[in-house]
């Protein structure tokens, strides 16, 4: 009885362990692009910032991605993040999605270490329409994590020019 349970036990073991292999090695080999990150609205509240997201699969098997988180941080430190989602999608091998844009809203408390070079700057923002987050003035950087086949992924800080 016991070598079958041992048999078992082992035989499972490297089961798992080729799932988790696979699944490491198509989390890497995927590509999640964020493009065109901008400011979309400017209100009483605070500002809304988007990000649009693309994934590459650039192997031949199906990929399954949770939506993706976007926090954005000035210095290191979290000012806000996207609201997380059970939402996923199913990426075809050999192909590319778009995922559409992802806001983050941002209050402007969050940003008051930065307020009074903003009150400057608002004006200019509301009246030339600018969505440019570089116009801000202040050091913001961004990331991004999801799952890619139930593997977790986060990508490093992308700083906003």
């Amino acid at each position: 009885m016991k070598p079958l349970l041992s048999i078992g036990l082992v035989g499972g073991l490297i089961f798992l362990g080729s799932r988790l292999l696979n699944a490491k090695r198509i989390s890497e080999q995927s590509i999640v692009r964020t493009q065109n990150p901008r400011i979309s609205k400017i209100g009483l509240d605070g500002l809304v910032f988007s990000v649009n997201a693309l994934v590459d699969n650039p192997t031949n098997t199906r990929v399954e991605i949770s939506k993706p988180v976007i926090t954005f941080t000035s210095n290191g430190n979290y000012i806000a993040s996207s609201v997380p989602s059970r939402e996923t999608f199913s990426i075809k091998g050999l192909s590319q999605t778009s995922l559409g844009a992802i806001e983050v809203p941002i209050s402007w408390s969050a940003l008051s270490p930065y307020f009074s070079n903003l009150i400057s700057r608002i004006p200019s923002l509301t009246q030339n329409g600018s969505s440019n987050p570089a116009s801000l003035g202040m050091p913001l950087e961004y990331t991004y994590s999801l799952y890619v086949n139930g593997v977790f992924y986060q990508s490093p800080p992308e700083r906003i020019a």
